[in-house]
């Protein structure tokens, strides 16, 4: 008997049949599960004769609706990823949200959307997690799922032949995103010059991999309110370490990729700690307390995981999140050349300096600017960044100002 398995609900049977068959084309060796019934498939996971690690269930349906199916399988089979599947475009974040979702996919979708789910799922039960952890995490409720914007944007991302127009394209059809790249795009501070004020020219100067991290903290703001002070502060300190991170990676000279690399590293490592502002009950949740690990960075680390972030830069965030959190310093060594290689002594310098600038930007993005900049200008192990870190006393950051929810 297969080891996974995945539950459909779904009223319509070309539906059914559908997933059924990629599934089968997909995955051959999972064992599917079809109800046309929300009724009948609560039955089944409420008697336990089903534990699957998949649930993809229809929004509105006769009689019960998707969302009690997914409620109950937050409280009986809570590690299972929950997708909720939707035709409705109008659907507000926070409804989404209120769903007791991990993922949701608008219909019509396609068969590469199902095979990219499946494969967060293996990646899922793959994480060096406790059950205990497991458990916690998939009964957390309320957690925040990218809007439909970011996942077209992961699509053209994925592709080789990504043209920059059609990642402006879709950039441009979502006002708060439009907002925050040009802001980030006009940023004297990232050393920029000149002013821009396309979305074509924006997306240019920041580099795909920016617009897709600032994609995400613009999808987090429909589920947010940042006019809450709480979790605007969670925001302005995320994107100031990115934009300190950017900067300081510049002033040492490391590529462009590389700066971008630190500017996602930073901005996203903070997923976890904006949940906990709307959920703070969570940190006396017995299943993740008992890990070793900060509990805003578990958070963090399944989320990123259940959204398909790239699995090194989810890695590195836990890496350097958990290093930044302890009493020690961000761990000594020799660093590398900034040449890259796929040497295992590469890999160990680039995590060194990821951690590194992780740990400084944190820094001087959440304390004193000018007291935490003398503090770490004392510490030999951050010696090589003297240099960059007086070049930044000479031009500090600049204030972030966040555009509204639309």
């Amino acid at each position: 008997m297969s080891s996974n398995q995945v539950v459909i609900v779904d009223d319509e049977e070309l539906i059914l049949k559908s997933l059924k068959r990629a599934l089968r084309r997909l995955a051959p060796s999972w064992s599917v599960y079809l109800f046309d019934s929300p009724n009948e498939a609560l039955d089944k996971l409420q008697q336990g004769e089903i534990k699957p690690d998949l649930v993809m269930c229809d929004r509105l349906m006769p009689g019960t609706r998707g969302d009690d199916v997914l409620l109950e399988c937050r409280t009986h089979n809570p590690e299972a990823i929950r997708l909720l599947m939707t035709g409705d475009t109008r659907i507000d974040m926070k409804e989404i949200v209120a769903s007791n979702v991990h993922i949701f996919i608008s219909k019509p979708f396609e068969h590469g959307d199902i095979s990219d789910v499946l494969n967060r799922v293996m990646r899922i039960k793959a994480l060096p997690l406790t059950h205990s952890v497991r458990q916690a995490l998939g009964r957390l409720k309320g957690l925040p799922v990218l809007n439909e914007t970011y996942q077209k944007l992961d699509k053209l991302l994925k592709c080789e032949d990504a043209e920059l127009d059609e990642v402006a394209r879709v950039v441009g059809k979502d006002p708060t995103l439009v907002a925050n790249v040009l802001q980030a795009a006009n940023s004297p501070f990232l050393g920029f010059r000149g002013q821009v004020s396309s979305v074509d020219k924006a997306v240019k100067r920041l580099g795909l991999n920016t617009i897709a991290s600032i994609a995400i903290a613009s999808s987090l703001s429909q589920t947010y309110s940042i006019d809450s002070k709480m979790h605007r502060d969670v925001v302005v300190r995320a994107l100031s370490s990115a934009y300190i991170a950017t900067r300081l990676m510049q002033l040492r000279g490391f590529s462009r990729e590389q700066a971008e690399y630190s500017f996602s590293l930073s901005l996203l490592a903070s997923i976890g700690e904006l949940y906990l502002v709307d959920a703070p009950e969570t940190a006396n949740d017995v299943g993740l307390q008992s890990s070793t690990k900060p509990i805003s960075a578990l958070i963090t680390y399944y989320l990123l995981t259940v959204w398909g972030i790239e699995e090194r830069l989810v890695e590195d965030i836990l890496s350097a999140s958990c290093e930044a959190a302890s009493t020690l310093r961000p761990r000594k060594g020799v660093e590398q050349s900034q040449e890259p290689d796929d040497s295992e002594e590469s890999k160990e310098a680039e995590g060194l300096i990821a951690s590194q600038v992780f740990y400084l930007a944190r820094r001087l993005a959440c304390e004193d600017f000018d007291k935490a900049l003398t503090d770490v200008l004392n510490m030999d192990e951050f010696a090589q960044w003297y240099p960059a870190l007086n070049a930044l006393k000479e031009n500090p950051p600049e204030d972030i100002n966040l555009a509204a929810p639309q």
